[in-house]
């Protein structure tokens, strides 16, 4: 399988905030804060069968999951944003909890990656 984050993008963003490596940390800390509560808002449009909303929360999540080089995130994203697009939630429950899998690795990831403090508090958003 696939890094769960591809190692060049992630490299570029540690170049890009090598002079201060705490931009690094609160970049990934508000884009995990953010990709839960995305998760979230994607789980209740799903609930109430809100397509238009589902396929915009998707393509939000998949977008920055592709800045942080988060592979495996973004293309459950991009099947989430197909679902949605074309009001079709057959298969979307598995695939909700593929996309909630894949970020709990990119976040175990990132943790390793650049500690612990780049995860949020339980409950937090952005």
């Amino acid at each position: 399988m696939d890094s769960v984050i591809l190692p060049e993008v992630f490299a570029r963003l540690q170049q890009a905030t090598a002079k201060d490596p705490a931009v690094l940390a609160d970049l990934c800390r508000e884009y995990l804060a953010e990709a839960r509560n995305t998760l979230a808002q994607l789980q209740e449009a799903f609930q109430v069968k809100d397509a238009k909303a589902f396929r915009e929360r998707a393509h939000y999540l998949k977008g920055s999951s592709l800045m942080v080089g988060a592979q495996e995130l973004s293309q459950t994203c991009a099947t989430l944003e197909r679902m949605g697009r074309d009001s079709d939630f057959r298969g979307a429950e598995a695939t909700l909890e593929q996309t909630a899998t894949a970020l709990r690795k990119v976040e175990a990831e990132l943790s390793k990656q650049v500690g612990p403090a780049v995860i949020p508090a339980e409950g937090s958003a952005a």
